[in-house]
């Protein structure tokens, strides 16, 4: 069955995260961290499926995945600079392999690599009932000459007269201004939105009757316990044990109401007999 899972986080500095081993980590290769002098390798039983998607702006080194990495990081050196936006997707497990790379291959163009991002894909599918992906996203956009281009501008604060002001301590007043709109949540919301549409366009169009929704039950007016995604961590089986569990309640809260119906009918027939 279709289901719906998708889940965005940022890959930062700030968290003694690198840009270089969470790449390395998704695609299964070996890459060399500039920056540290090592090598980042992962290895996997089942070898990932991996691809780089770029913008029209972007330079040739966009389209190597250990050069992209290792300048993001050379390009944003703070100790809270965040080097990437990434998400996790199930891919419906309703079609092919191919076609859920199609369906992944468009979706990211349209909802990101036009929007001016480059996007290291990596297809996971280490179990088959868990087919899934890993997006890595800069969140920096580039100038029309390839360079790299700002992710914020400082706008200073002024009087009336068109003098900068100051704070009591003295200090210029300011603020920061995004020049993209990449991290705000009604984006996050647009982009869940858009998975969901894609996804039961393709189905339709397979006459596969399965959909998805990015709404929540409560959002959606069911009255009902949610599933949980298992994927491969640590949790995985406390979560399919907690799904075994919703599973048994909702068949045993159907067969509750069928054997209410049939009291119900029983009546009828009682009151008619």
């Amino acid at each position: 069955m279709a289901i719906f899972h998708m889940s965005f986080s940022n890959i930062s500095a700030g968290k003694g995260r690198s840009a270089i081993a969470s790449a390395a980590y998704r695609s299964g290769e070996k890459l060399f961290d500039d920056k540290e002098g090592r090598r980042y390798f992962y290895a996997r039983s089942v070898m990932p499926e991996s691809f780089i998607l770029t913008p029209k702006n972007a330079p040739e080194l966009a389209s190597d995945r250990e050069q992209l990495w290792n300048e993001v990081e050379k390009k944003d050196r703070k100790s809270n600079s965040r080097y990437a936006k990434e998400f996790n997707v199930a891919l419906p497990v309703e079609l092919s392999e191919s076609e859920q790379k199609e369906l992944l291959t468009k979706y990211v163009q349209e909802n990101f690599v036009d929007e001016g991002m480059v996007a290291d894909v990596a297809i996971h599918r280490d179990h088959p009932d868990n087919p899934h992906a890993h997006v890595m996203l800069t969140n920096r956009p580039f100038n029309p000459d390839g360079t790299w281009g700002q992710k914020t501008k400082t706008e200073y604060i002024l009087d009336s007269h068109g003098n900068k002001t100051k704070t009591p301590a003295g200090n210029v007043r300011n603020r920061k201004i995004w020049l993209v709109d990449w991290d705000k949540k009604e984006k996050i919301n647009q982009w869940r939105h858009n998975w969901a549409v894609s996804v039961n366009q393709v189905l339709e169009q397979k006459n596969i009757p399965d959909r998805i929704s990015e709404k929540s039950f409560i959002e959606e007016g069911i009255d009902d316990t949610p599933t949980q995604h298992e994927g491969i961590n640590s949790k995985r089986h406390e979560r399919k044990e907690f799904n075994q569990q919703v599973k048994n309640y909702r068949k045993s809260k159907a067969g509750y109401k069928n054997n209410q119906e049939k009291v119900i009918n029983r009546g009828h027939l009682d009151s008619l007999t």
